[in-house]
């Protein structure tokens, strides 16, 4: 049979065969420029399909204040593959982004900017640590299959040039099925907001670790809440998983459009 009628049989789009055809989970034979599927090869690939696997394996971290130490570790010396392979572990591991954002990246990174502001190490050291952890951090973020939960656009206001609690707002929001745009740092409220509109946003996130630039946020909140858009302002204090919590409420009245606050570690 051809792969049009082998796909319908299969209960799946033409073009997911196909894909299956290229990943080898289905076999077919080309004859010209058609596929063809058999009756056995389809057989076999729906009981494939069917047959119940196993969970992936799992790790639970017992000491995530150890594996805060070793990441400290690694990053002061500027080992990022050693870093990067830490982060990711816990990743697949089973740990959830906004647990090990919390727990792992957060805490280290708050330590690691309490070490500068002491002059314990310098600045450049900070910077590397930094620019590591987001390296990771963009291998964890995937965009889940399904329905997105809505539309995010994630940055910084001008005066702060902090990328990071931009980047954790990301991964933890595309965890959760969201569409983000992530604009980066220092992004003007007018050309934020325009952004925001033209994806058609639902949530406007602004992080800030730098208080002078506090101004500068609630104006982009302003100006986002004038479109109904919602808007979460960020601030150093508490974890990032406010964010999701408030960011997957559904508001039920007017009310709920106004600017809120959420905190971030780091």
């Amino acid at each position: 049979m051809e792969l049009k009628e082998a796909a319908q049989k299969l209960g799946v789009h033409y073009q997911t065969a196909y894909r299956w055809i290229r990943s080898g989970q289905l076999k077919a034979y080309k004859v010209g420029n058609t596929y063809q599927v058999t009756s056995e090869d389809l057989i076999d690939c729906l009981n494939r399909r069917n047959c119940p696997t196993a969970p992936p394996s799992s790790i639970k971290i017992r000491n995530w204040e150890h594996q805060a130490f070793r990441l400290m570790g690694y990053l002061l010396s500027g080992n990022e593959a050693e870093a990067r392979a830490l982060i990711l572990k816990v990743a697949e591991g089973g740990a959830e982004i906004v647990t090990a954002c919390e727990n792992l990246i957060s805490p280290v990174l708050a330590d690691l900017g309490e070490m500068w502001s002491t002059g314990k190490i310098t600045i450049a050291s900070e910077h590397r640590a930094t620019a590591i952890c987001e390296r990771a951090l963009a291998c964890m973020m995937n965009n889940l299959r399904g329905r997105p939960r809505g539309i995010a656009v994630i940055g910084t206001p001008p005066g702060d040039e902090h990328s990071l609690p931009s980047s954790m707002a990301t991964a933890a929001l595309r965890s959760q099925r969201w569409l983000v745009h992530h604009l980066g740092t220092q992004v003007p409220p007018e050309d934020f907001v325009s952004i925001a509109k033209e994806v058609a946003a639902t949530l406007v996130v602004i992080t800030i670790t730098h208080t002078p630039a506090l101004d500068q946020a609630n104006q982009i909140a302003t100006l986002a809440r004038k479109q109904g858009i919602r808007s979460l302002v960020g601030a150093p204090g508490t974890p990032i998983g406010s964010l999701v919590e408030l960011a997957n409420s559904r508001p039920s009245t007017e009310s709920s459009f106004k600017s809120k606050i959420y905190k971030s570690k780091i």
